[in-house]
């Protein structure tokens, strides 16, 4: 079926190793049953799911991260998040020592997406429907708009993330360069909650304030994007002149 590889636009092949790394992060950011708009380039692959246009996740695969990455032009489609996940873990190897590949290999617009797995020699072929792209938000932040930036450490907030207040429909958070300096906020049914985090931790690598910015978000968004940490060592919450 895929002897004549020149056809296709995308060639990618992906072995145990870093298969792994990669299904991790795709659930990270499947927090809704929603689509995913690929897009491909010499770079790898860039893929964006949005929940009700006021929220967006996207997960950066590296072609290092392919043992093999072929790409003629640049591409964009869109498929089903959560099929993709459930195909890639179908046939999961009970063990380091089992054989595992997986390739893919994309045609054009109005192809599907078609994903050979083989394990210990037993292959298995299938074909993702791709669906119409839609149009994404632009949420990038210019540089020079940006005026607190944090680098920390996950282990810092997913304690804090885990034991807010579930009955708080929103979460603030403060940063200032006076004291408090960085602080997070709920209102629920126990009442008013100020967390306050060491601005000089050693847990926080960079804290550059330069102004007081309070910024609020509904916990039903906060709490999928949490869901990232459990695949990241370090997050960086940055905040605009726009917000």
């Amino acid at each position: 079926m895929f002897s004549n590889v020149e056809d296709y636009l995308l060639v990618g092949k992906i072995g145990l190793t870093n298969l792994k790394t990669v299904i991790q992060m795709l659930k990270a950011i499947n927090f809704k049953e929603t689509t995913a708009i690929c897009f491909g380039s010499e770079n790898g692959l860039k893929i964006t799911v949005e929940d009700a246009k006021c929220m967006q996740a996207i997960a950066y695969i590296s072609s290092a991260v392919f043992d093999e990455f072929e790409l003629k032009e640049d591409v964009t489609f869109s498929l089903s998040l959560n099929i993709l996940v459930e195909c890639l873990c179908m046939f999961w190897p009970a063990s380091q020592d089992n054989s595992v590949a997986v390739q893919i290999f994309y045609k054009g617009t109005g192809y599907p997406v078609s994903i050979i797995i083989e394990v210990d020699g037993v292959i298995t072929d299938c074909s993702l429907k791709t669906l119409e792209v839609d149009t994404l938000l632009d949420f990038h932040l210019e540089p020079e708009n940006v005026v607190n930036r944090v680098l920390l450490q996950t282990e810092l907030l997913k304690d804090i993330t885990a034991e807010l207040d579930p009955t708080s429909e929103i979460v603030e958070f403060h940063l200032s360069p006076d004291d408090p300096f960085f602080r997070i906020s709920t209102n629920g049914l126990g009442g008013i909650c100020h967390i306050d985090l060491p601005h000089d931790s050693d847990l926080i690598d960079i804290f550059q304030c330069t102004s007081t910015a309070t910024s609020s978000f509904k916990l039903a968004h906060i709490k999928p994007a949490m869901k990232a940490l459990s695949c990241a060592s370090k997050i960086s919450p940055l905040i605009d002149t726009d917000d």
